[in-house]
């Protein structure tokens, strides 16, 4: 049981990278994304477009190309099929703006914060849940063999029905045929509902997370600062009331986001 009541432009060239068996170039091309690295499990072309604008998307569809990639969908296609190589492909990518350091830490450092982004708003729903899931799913964006001692410290219930994430390797197909079903019938209640339930005295924003990324192929964070929350149950509502895209909360929102360092929150 799982619940009970209670409680710049083009630079100069570099040499060219090995990149999984193919040479690619290490040009750095600079862009300027709006949006931390968890876009790259976020399967919606047009919020690339919107959050990265076509700087960012040339920069990465010209390493791309020694994959076999040739167009955005091709690229975001790749990108959610194959999360933890993007570091590598990435990898010359020169990245400016307030989130560079973001991008930085990810494909020159292999870091990416391990807690949830979403700030879904606070209900007291009075509801414990016998679980303990507290990395989103943006850490699919690094090798499980690198991370699986993070994974078994702050994901235990998930790593209890999937031993091994397969991060490269179409993790959602994997995770959604393996996620306990007992967690994803929550859905039914609404996420701003699974986010507020607690355990071990902590909200469960990551559980709410995955549940949003199993359903929708996106990620919540993104969805909310694009005005394209999708609702799960009335009490999600007012996620899509509240940050349709132009209000004040939404605004307020999207200038809380910031760049989650390994250590999580």
């Amino acid at each position: 049981m799982f619940m009970r009541r209670g409680a710049s432009a083009l630079g100069t060239a570099e040499p060219a990278v090995l990149l999984f068996g193919v040479a690619t170039p290490r040009g750095a091309m600079a862009c300027r994304p709006q949006v931390d690295p968890a876009i790259l499990l976020h399967r919606d072309p047009r919020a690339w477009e919107e959050l990265l604008g076509w700087r960012c998307i040339e920069a990465f569809l010209e390493r791309a190309r020694g994959v076999g990639v040739r167009d955005l969908q091709g690229l975001v296609d790749y990108s959610f099929s194959a999360p933890s190589t993007m570091w590598i492909l990435l990898a010359g990518v020169e990245f400016v703006g307030s989130y560079a350091s973001c991008w930085e830490d990810y494909v020159r450092r292999r870091r990416v914060g391990m807690g949830a982004r979403t700030p879904f708003p606070w209900l007291d729903v009075g509801v414990e849940l016998d679980v303990d899931i507290r990395i989103s799913p943006a850490y699919l964006l690094l090798p499980f063999e690198e991370t699986k001692r993070t994974w078994q410290r702050n994901a235990p219930t998930l790593l209890r029905y999937i031993p091994e994430i397969p991060t490269a390797l179409d993790p959602h197909y994997y995770i959604s045929k393996f996620f306990p079903p007992q967690l994803r019938a929550f859905s039914a209640r609404g996420y701003v509902w699974v986010a507020n339930t607690k355990s071990r005295g902590r909200r469960n924003h990551a559980l709410a997370e995955w549940l949003y990324w199993l359903n929708t192929r996106r990620m919540s964070h993104i969805d909310i600062m694009l005005g394209k929350f999708e609702p799960r149950s009335p009490i999600d509502m007012v996620v899509a009331k509240d940050c349709g895209g132009a209000s004040a909360r939404c605004r307020h929102f999207k200038r809380r986001l910031k760049c989650l360092h390994s250590a999580g929150v």
